[in-house]
């Protein structure tokens, strides 16, 4: 079920975001609600597993920073002020929701503090614990027929690795063909991309980004591969607003660029992050796994593999990892 982000839940945790102890009596009186309702918004967020302190006599204190998010700052900061936003508490899946406004000419995008089904490439879930990571997708209207968007997942990850580098991470960021951010190995940030076609010939790609932010470790154990936070890698508690004002300006300007000039003009950018050029990868796809070393990208964003028998080959699609 998708929960718009409840607005007293968002005014408790601004009281609480100072660290100090504060009783549901006086809470309740600030924001005019009863104390049993501010007993109930914390059972909530310790349902979110928000780590939260109670203590009688004292009140309640958070154990950590809980930055939510707040469309209005975001509204207000980025360049492009005709975009629709969405922003839910909790969600079924960012990209799902905005696959349902087909035939869209408008530019929307939809943010959540938690997905319970997010994915990511090849059905594979993507963890979304609340408050702590981006989980925001991206609804654009292409000019271009289907045929023609070969490449945007690259483009993706160079808008992304541009707004990971002004929150300040430089030196062991990379990217790895189609759509991974890594930092030392780990991965840092991925993205889904779905297009639908539309009845005159355009067609508008729903663009899913998860970025772990404010995440230290993952206690569930529910994460499969070698991960990293912004948070792990500048020992910083990070506002996910200026995040999300930065990402989403990137964003649009790399979306704008790729619908009026192809893909070709990222070609160099995209060879100065790459992780995987001259290294020996497997490369898995439905049918079938290649093994070979990689010559680089073509002009289609494809992958270009050097196989045992001389020949160089493209692959358009597929999972890599390197081999050790």
């Amino acid at each position: 079920m998708n929960k718009k982000l409840n607005v007293n839940l968002v005014k408790v945790v601004s009281i609480l975001n100072d660290g100090e102890y504060h009783d549901g009596t006086t809470i309740g009186k600030k924001l005019r609600m009863s104390r049993s309702a501010v007993w109930k918004i914390i059972k909530k967020l310790e349902s979110y597993n928000i780590k939260i302190d109670s203590i009688k006599g004292k009140g309640y204190a958070l154990l950590e920073p809980l930055l939510l998010l707040d469309v209005n700052k975001i509204k207000k900061n980025i360049t492009n002020k005709k975009i629709d936003f969405s922003l839910f508490e909790s969600i079924h899946s960012t990209n799902e929701y905005l696959k349902m406004f087909k035939d869209s000419r408008s530019i929307k995008i939809c943010l959540a503090e938690q997905q319970t089904h997010g994915k990511g490439r090849m059905n594979r879930t993507w963890y979304s614990p609340f408050g702590k990571n981006i989980y925001m997708s991206c609804l654009y209207p292409f000019r271009k027929d289907v045929s023609e968007l070969s490449g945007l997942s690259l483009v993706m990850c160079l808008a992304v690795v541009k707004t990971l580098k002004q929150s300040g991470v430089h030196d062991g960021l990379s990217v790895k063909w189609p759509n991974d951010i890594i930092y030392s190995n780990k991965k840092l940030s991925g993205s889904l991309i779905e297009i639908q076609a539309e009845t005159h010939g355009a067609c508008q790609a729903v663009i899913g980004i998860g970025i772990n932010v404010n995440m230290s470790h993952d206690k569930d154990g529910q994460i499969t591969q070698a991960w990293t936070s912004l948070q792990n890698i500048l020992n910083t508690h990070m506002d996910r607003n200026i995040l999300c004002i930065n990402l989403i300006d990137n964003l649009i300007d790399y979306l704008h660029r790729f619908d009026t000039q192809g893909f070709s003009p990222f070609i160099s950018e995209w060879m100065g992050a790459d992780c995987l050029t001259d290294q020996v990868v497997t490369i898995k796809n439905v049918n079938q796994s290649v093994v070979g070393k990689v010559a680089g990208i073509n002009e289609q964003g494809h992958l270009m593999l050097s196989l045992e028998d001389g020949k160089v080959r493209a692959f358009s699609s597929g999972d890599t990892s390197i081999v050790k």
